[in-house]
């Protein structure tokens, strides 16, 4: 009966030391990508809720500044010290008419867009669109 030795050279094992490195480096790495894009969009998500709070057709708040907590009313203290810090700035930009088909009703559409934004955080646009 013969016995086999395995053996292993200095260099083989410095390979697999280095390979096991990597492996284990690039995971922390994706994990950490991860981490940082679930928190950006969480943020985005919030801001875009923010947005979505405020967005009317009304013209009182046209082309103004505000702040969150002056227009929605909550009980609940924290949510208001949290309103208190968001301001939103809206912006109306007058685009170029569009001429409508020949007809008896309308002639042109009169678009404006919107824009609704919280700082360099979130932003949206909204287009209204006024038939004459």
């Amino acid at each position: 009966m013969s016995k086999d030795k395995i053996a292993l050279s200095l260099v083989e094992v410095m390979v697999s030391i280095i390979l096991l490195t990597i492996i284990i480096a690039t995971s922390l790495q994706i994990q950490q990508n991860n981490i940082f894009l679930l928190d950006k969009f969480k943020n985005s998500s919030l801001y875009d809720s923010y947005l979505s709070l405020v967005v009317s057709p009304s013209k009182d708040i046209r082309n103004t500044n505000i702040i969150l907590s002056d227009k929605i009313k909550l009980n609940d203290d924290e949510i208001r010290k949290e309103f208190k810090t968001i301001k939103i700035k809206i912006k109306d930009i007058e685009q170029k008419d569009i001429l409508l088909p020949d007809n008896d009703y309308l002639k042109t559409a009169k678009v404006t867009k919107s824009i609704y934004s919280i700082e360099a955080k979130a932003s949206k646009s909204f287009y209204t669109f006024k038939l004459q």
